[in-house]
């Protein structure tokens, strides 16, 4: 595989000419990189035409991933963003031995990430989420005691897990589970998730009667609302 960097039209292309049939274009968060995949054949003025004939839609994607702030895959590696409690951090990674446990310095937003040489991605990721998992864990008692008297309900358990919805409530036996990443998001989402959960304690699917007492214990749960999906 032959990698070039070519400008077309005021547009940066990383050109890869590869053993293909057809031509691909990709745009890539964050900055919007322009990837091109050509066959090993196909000319310059090929190429150059192909581009040009696509110019409109690339400005568009890139307009796109730049105003919606769209990351790429996350790699774990330096200067990476991360949030916690709703807050942006730098990824710094570390390899003090001494050091088993990531932690963040709040001072100067940086999550210090304890890692072994050679280190994979899966294993970087999976030290980031027991960080996330401790801050959870610690989050959750004072949050949870308060939204109990508000609600005036209890669960019989918590549990923390990575988990397609923020939260999710099991009427039968009163089991709440809460979504791992809530930790990456502002503190009073995580408040309005449990308060939203002990509601399903009294009234289970989301009625008129659910959404009364969700304004009765959250008055601002729509507003929070929002920002937790942003």
């Amino acid at each position: 595989m032959k990698k070039e960097t070519k400008i077309i039209e005021n547009i940066a292309i990383i050109l890869h000419r590869k053993n293909i049939k057809n031509m691909y274009i990709r745009i890539l968060p964050p900055d919007g990189e322009v990837r091109v995949s050509a066959p090993s054949f196909v000319s310059d003025e090929e190429i150059e035409n192909f581009i040009k004939a696509r110019k409109d839609w690339i400005l568009k994607k890139q307009k796109l991933i730049q105003d919606n702030n769209i990351q790429g895959p996350l790699k774990y590696k330096n200067g990476e963003k991360h949030y916690l409690w709703g807050k942006e951090y730098q990824m710094q990674l570390i390899s003090n031995e001494a050091v088993k446990n990531a932690f963040a310095d709040e001072n100067k937003s940086v999550i210090y990430l304890p890692v072994p040489k050679r280190s994979t991605i899966e294993k970087r990721k999976q030290i980031l989420t027991e960080f996330y998992r401790s801050q959870m864990k610690i989050a959750i008692p004072p949050i949870l005691e308060k939204c109990m008297k508000i609600v005036g309900k209890a669960p019989s358990e918590v549990k923390i897990r990575n988990m397609k919805n923020w939260g999710n409530c099991r009427y039968q036996d009163k089991k709440i589970t809460l979504n791992l990443n809530l930790a990456k998001k502002d503190p009073i989402c995580l408040e309005y998730v449990i308060i939203h959960e002990l509601c399903h304690l009294i009234e289970f699917n989301h009625g008129k009667k659910f959404k009364k007492l969700m304004d009765q214990y959250c008055p601002d749960w729509k507003k929070i609302k929002k920002i937790l999906n942003e």
